[in-house]
């Protein structure tokens, strides 16, 4: 893959930059395209790039594009983190990746199907039963409730990393609840504002038409089939580290915005609670993990899911996307049987290898990872945050003792994955352009029969030196995914005419009685704020007066109305006090 690589590199391993570390040697670039773009920026010049990075921050900064970070004490939300420098990628290689992409969705389709239907990947031992049923992610209640439509994954995101000989490899895949797709909208929002001449010198395809897929895919989701579905996101709340994103996304398409209190299950059906009255939601849009949206038949201790859920699901009265259970694709293990898979449904190899990846649940891998463990990453098959990637030569000689005898006891919960050398990508760090590594994220979605990649994506650039825990929480950069379009090919969006004559009628948005509530006590505290302030005002006056006239009528008079100041305010003692006085 020609990704653009501004990085000429020596046999001695020392990079020879230029003006903007755009190198005169041809195997810098491979492509006239990129080459025309690396000479826009060295037409530029570092000073007026830095001034294009410090715009970006403004504008995000007045979007309000933050991403959230649990535990942290000094900020919890982060301002987003933008490099000026996009990653290209030329069109032949964007479409062998798009096309690479839509294989493997239509793969974990397919398996999330069996998995939750018939079950014959386990019956015929492709599948290990200890790496599903050992996988958090696997929810026994969801058998036999697969959605009826041709394509149960939805939603899909893959990571992607590339090796220092240009070939991309899964890192690994993304099925419960995709983040990012919304922070690559804005990220290319902001860049087309701040490099637009040359983005648009550059032919870059845009990103509408994969929303236009999503809006219409979940549409076609809808169990009643209706002209007008009723679709909702379905939020954990503001501290969730990427909130920003469900309200982005929730006003970019159009949907309600909602939490698991605004939602209610009544005789079979999921219902909206808005002034109005209840309405009935067709579709929801979840971006709360598998385990958190039915506190009646899953984590009983959840406060962000709707009890009652799971059987509005069995029953095919609601539809979400992406179903209930799918994080059980999510599991590492899972990548080290992909390619027999592929075989076995697709009759065909898989055009984007994973990363190698061994499963410690059989004796032969299991023995592979402990005798290299210095050379791999070990990965625990379920992800959360007590369980991150441990890479081997970074531990002590008694910390691999301690994890050795950890995958000797369960080794059915462990994976080693190859520590590979990874390409470069350029950054503007520090008013200078340095080699950093990165992941992409891609996005795919489901529409109709077929899968719809995201003509874009969401680059990550690695904060320190370990490219393999790029993480926003860590304070990485992010990067804008310009896919090159050919010189001949117009970029514009493209509009499908509606098959019949639709009537548009005047719609306002539902306002739910959780909103409604907010507002009264916002409304309430804006009334207390005024009626203080005006209080406040007036005993300034009236202390400027005594000031000014020193008479006793004044000084009895700013007694009473400081004391009603203390009570209007409850900032007690304050001066009603015994001991206090003016």
């Amino acid at each position: 893959m020609s990704v653009i690589n501004p990085f000429a590199q020596t046999d001695s391993g020392q990079y020879f930059p230029t003006q903007l570390g755009v190198y005169d040697d041809a195997t810098a670039v491979h492509d006239a395209k990129e080459l025309s773009y690396w000479s826009q920026l060295n037409t530029l010049g570092i000073t007026e790039l830095d001034k294009r990075r410090k715009e970006a921050q403004r504008l995000l900064r007045e979007n309000g594009v933050t991403y959230n970070v649990y535990g942290d004490t000094q900020k919890m939300a982060r301002p987003w983190r933008l490099d000026p420098i996009p990653l290209l990628i030329s069109h032949d290689d964007g479409l062998r990746l798009a096309a690479g992409l839509q294989q493997r969705a239509e793969l974990l389709n397919l398996i999330l199907k069996d998995i939750y239907g018939s079950q014959n990947l386990l019956k015929q031992g492709l599948l290990p039963p200890e790496l599903i049923y050992g996988h958090q992610g696997f929810l026994p209640g969801c058998v036999g409730a697969n959605p009826k439509h041709n394509k149960s994954l939805v939603i899909y995101s893959a990571n992607l990393v590339r090796s220092s000989s240009g070939q991309l490899f899964v890192l690994d895949d993304r099925s419960q609840a995709p983040s990012g797709s919304g922070y690559a909208l804005e990220n290319r929002m902001v860049l087309t504002r701040v490099l637009p001449d040359i983005f648009q010198a550059n032919k870059v395809h845009r990103l509408a038409n994969f929303f236009k897929g999503l809006h219409k895919g979940l549409a076609g989701l809808s169990p009643q089939n209706k002209d007008n579905p009723r679709i909702v996101i379905l939020t954990p709340g503001p501290f969730n580290e990427t909130y920003f994103e469900h309200a982005y996304l929730a006003a970019y398409l159009g949907y309600t915005l909602v939490q698991g209190d605004d939602l209610t299950v009544r005789d079979g059906h999921v219902w909206l609670k808005t002034l109005a009255g209840l309405q009935h939601v067709d579709v929801i849009l979840r971006r709360v993990d598998d385990v958190y949206c039915d506190p009646l038949e899953l984590r009983s201790d959840s406060r962000l899911g709707v009890a009652g859920l799971m059987e509005a699901v069995r029953r095919g009265n609601v539809a979400i996307a992406n179903p209930l259970g799918s994080s059980i694709l999510e599991n590492p293990g899972l990548l080290a049987f992909l390619p027999q898979l592929a075989r076995y449904f697709l009759g065909e190899d898989l055009l984007l290898p994973s990363i190698a990846t061994w499963w410690c649940g059989h004796a032969k891998e299991r023995d592979f990872v402990l005798n290299n463990l210095d050379r791999l990453i070990i990965k625990h098959i379920n992800r959360n945050p007590g369980n991150s990637a441990i890479f081997g030569n970074e531990l002590s000689g008694e910390q691999q003792q301690r994890l050795r005898a950890e995958i000797i006891a369960k080794p059915y919960l462990f994976v080693g994955q190859e520590q590979m050398h990874l390409a470069s990508v350029p950054a503007f760090i520090d008013h200078k352009i340095e080699p950093c590594q990165a992941v992409l994220r891609q996005f795919v979605v489901a529409h109709g029969n077929d899968y719809i990649v995201m003509s874009g994506g969401l680059t990550r650039v690695a904060s320190g030196q370990n490219p393999f825990s790029v993480s926003n929480q860590s304070g990485g950069l992010s990067k804008d995914t310009w896919i090159l379009a050919p010189a001949t090919q117009e970029t514009s969006v493209s509009n499908t005419p509606p098959t019949r004559t639709l009537v548009v009628e005047a719609v306002s948005e539902a306002l739910t009685s959780r909103a409604a509530d907010h507002l009264f006590w916002v409304g309430r505290y804006i009334e207390r704020i005024e009626a203080s302030a005006r209080l406040l005002r007036t005993v300034l006056l009236k202390m400027r007066s005594l000031l000014e006239f020193n008479d006793p009528t004044e000084q009895s008079s700013l007694s009473v109305l400081l004391a009603s100041l203390t009570h209007v305010t409850t900032s007690y003692p304050g001066f009603v006090a015994p001991t206090m006085h003016y």
